[in-house]
């Protein structure tokens, strides 16, 4: 059971990390296609890249500490 509970965490931590690069790299692609389109007001929204980095530093800290949290959600035998 504990295996398949830290895989179910590590697929989690794997897709936040997933979003948080899609989130900062569609913010960067937003940003160059104003510039390209030479558009007058070119806005670079700041809280896109904060939210990406907190996702992927959630999904790092939940990734490496998902033998721990395995095993303190499960209550196996030792095998």
């Amino acid at each position: 059971m504990k295996r398949a509970v830290r895989t179910l965490i590590r697929i989690i931590a794997a897709a936040l990390i997933l979003f948080g690069a899609l989130e900062i790299g569609l913010e960067l692609v937003h940003h160059r296609v104003q510039v390209r389109n030479h558009v007058e007001s070119i806005h670079t929204n700041i809280w896109h890249y904060i939210i990406g980095a907190l996702l992927i530093v959630v999904g790092v800290i939940l990734f490496l500490g998902s033998e721990s949290l395995a095993d303190q959600l499960t209550d196996d035998i030792d095998e």
